[in-house]
């Protein structure tokens, strides 16, 4: 993680925005005691977005992913916005972050840290390793990470509770084999929620999580708002139209089988693109121009 000193500089004012650049930084990937502490740090104002990934987590989630979950939700605390530069350290626990930061059009590069965005991270990641009763003369000496991760995992070690509750699980942190959570729809099909038992009902938003488990391929279903994450990839196509004095969301998904248009009452035929959305609990669908001219 060592590198070269950018010199701090004025925000950049273009149109009357402020646009700033972000130094994205992760400290205690090596040590094999405690979790890895995420940190995104303005140099230009001082401001410093900070986050911890535990020791370990039970909702199948990858460990790129669920970095990438928090540096999402710091950037939402810090008002980030894709006008801004983001600098990102290249480790592997920021790959899934290059992905989506590439794919939802942000500007930015990978980079060396040094600075504040370093200190922030280290000084994190040792406060946390304070607060957990580490003796507090023991710290990082001219950037010898070896010797103080070793003294965090012996101190860790030695002590059965602790161990159990500060040593890092390695099998959540594999590379999952698999995508994880996507938003999707159900087509055609009733689904059952995960979380809360209920049913999904066809051509709903739906999550869905793909997993292994003893070698066998599992697929669990959510309602979004049971989700226990927020899907980083979408497949949904969704259309808002005005329905009988209000406003009705409903999906755009090819038809499966041969329907009729509720509004014209024409035939849509199988793999048209058709406008699919609940009245209530009244299935209701059509041509999507029918929809939108409401």
């Amino acid at each position: 993680m060592a590198g070269f000193l950018v010199a701090n500089r004025g925000p950049v004012f273009i149109g009357g925005l402020t646009l700033k650049t972000w130094y994205v930084e992760d400290a205690g990937g090596g040590c094999r005691a405690f979790g890895e502490v995420v940190v995104l740090v303005c140099e230009e104002t001082g401001e410093v977005y900070s986050a911890r990934i535990p020791v370990t987590w039970n909702n199948k989630m990858g460990w790129e992913e669920l970095v990438c979950q928090r540096m999402i939700e710091l950037m939402d605390q810090a008002g980030a916005t894709t006008e801004d530069k983001y600098l990102v350290c290249s480790g592997n626990i920021f790959h899934t972050y290059h992905k989506w930061l590439t794919e939802h059009g942000y500007n930015w590069e990978t980079h060396k840290m040094d600075g504040l965005a370093h200190d922030a991270a280290e000084g994190e990641f040792h406060r946390m390793v304070l607060e957990a009763g580490f003796p507090e003369d023991i710290g990082l000496e001219e950037r010898d990470y070896r010797t103080y991760y070793n003294k965090i995992e012996n101190w860790v070690a030695s002590d059965p509770v602790r161990k159990q509750l500060y040593w890092k699980d390695r099998e959540v942190r594999k590379k999952p084999a698999v995508p994880r959570y996507v938003l999707k729809n159900t087509m055609a099909r009733e689904r059952t929620c995960r979380h809360c038992h209920k049913k999904i009902p066809p051509f709903s938003p739906a999550v869905e999580l793909k997993f292994r488990q003893d070698g066998r391929k599992i697929r669990d279903f959510f309602h979004p708002a049971c989700s226990p994450v927020k899907p980083l990839k979408s497949q949904l196509h969704q259309l808002e139209v005005n329905w009988q004095g209000s406003k009705l969301t409903g999906l755009i998904i090819p038809c499966p089988a041969e329907t009729s248009c509720t509004l014209c009452g024409q035939p849509v035929e199988p793999g048209q693109a058709t406008f699919y959305a609940y009245d209530k609990d009244k299935l209701i669908c059509g041509h999507p121009g029918c929809f939108r001219e409401t």
